[in-house]
């Protein structure tokens, strides 16, 4: 019989040991993506109860329920301009049962106007962009202008008596608006608060005068006829808003913005439970029925790779940063 070197024997049993540690790793890995979910996933939602943001949470969330067999329970964190359950969700364990509603707010202006204590790249786990609508300017119906010159009109006529309110410091709502007030050489005092929903109700008693939500947080009001949409942000006029122009087409050149939203979750999710989470998300998507609901309520589905996702978000936060800048807001 053949007699190996003792090194040699202590290499080949090393070898096995390996061998066999990945094989128990691939198993494991396996396992665990079959095994996932198997409780409840916590959704946290950035914004108070009632605006759009939570209403597209809820709808998502229950699609997805549905296709993965598992509760999907939203948690609504409204605060900081959505840093409370962006930072919860950066500390979560990465285990795939903590997930975030990461828009444009959380992941794209917060970052210009605010020195955060996680990177809202390196920190998160991309899961998959959900869709997207632009913002709309309304005022109130009863004692507001109706149309955007009036608006101008009235703003440029008495210069810091007006205000306008957004779902808090940092937040689209609040950069769209400065963005607006730059373009239009305007002076309108901020209001923040906690989330859209109170926004529009301060709105509609008239505490403030105008705001600037996404459509799903506004088109309630102006379909009842409680606010009067006075322009939108987007490329092209709205299906769901057709007689209301764009800022573009009132003469405010280079004007558009697009409030998305997408999932995202701590950073170290496991990929096998990661691409089950995506895969499950893009199966959603495909749903007539959901993608009606969507759209009913104004998002456009934007279904992208997680990569994409991660680049779109990217790029909208440099975008937001130049807003900043020429807006003088000053980092807090």
């Amino acid at each position: 019989m053949i007699q190996l070197p003792s090194f040699s024997r202590r290499r080949a049993v090393l070898t096995v040991l390996a061998s066999g540690a990945s094989s128990l790793g691939l198993f494991s890995g396996s396992a665990r993506a079959q095994a996932f979910p198997n409780r409840p996933i916590k959704l946290l939602v950035p914004v108070a109860a009632g605006g759009g943001t939570d209403l597209i949470a809820r709808v998502v969330a229950d699609a997805l329920s549905r296709t993965m067999g598992q509760t999907w329970v939203v948690d609504n964190q409204a605060g900081a301009g959505g840093q409370i359950a962006s930072q919860a969700t950066a500390r979560a364990a990465a285990d795939g049962y903590s997930l975030m509603l990461g828009y444009v707010s959380t992941h794209g202006t917060l970052p210009a106007v605010r020195k955060l204590p996680y990177d809202t790249q390196k920190d998160f786990t991309y899961i998959g962009m959900i869709g997207g609508a632009p913002n709309v300017l309304v005022s109130n119906a009863v004692r507001g202008p109706q149309t955007f010159q009036q608006f101008l009109q009235d703003v440029r006529a008495n210069p810091g008596r007006d205000s306008f309110g957004s779902a808090g410091a940092g937040t689209i709502t609040h950069l769209v608006f400065e963005r607006l007030k730059v373009a239009t050489n305007t002076s309108i005092v901020h209001v923040p608060y906690k989330g859209v929903a109170p926004v529009m109700t301060d709105l509609l008693a008239n505490q403030i005068q105008y705001a600037m939500p996404g459509l799903a947080g506004a088109l309630n009001y102006i379909r009842s006829g409680k606010a009067t949409a006075l322009a939108v942000t987007g490329p092209r006029r709205h299906p769901l808003l057709p007689d209301v122009p764009t800022l573009k087409e009132l003469g405010v050149p280079d004007f558009e913005a697009v409030q998305w939203v997408g999932i995202m979750g701590p950073a170290g999710i496991p990929a096998d439970v990661g691409q089950k989470l995506t895969a499950s998300l893009n199966e959603v998507l495909k749903q007539k029925e959901l993608a009606e609901k969507l759209t009913s309520e104004g998002i456009e589905v934007m279904p992208m790779s997680v990569e994409a996702f991660r680049s779109y978000v990217a790029a909208d936060s440099v975008r937001w940063r130049e807003v900043v800048k020429k807006s003088d807001i000053k980092e807090s």
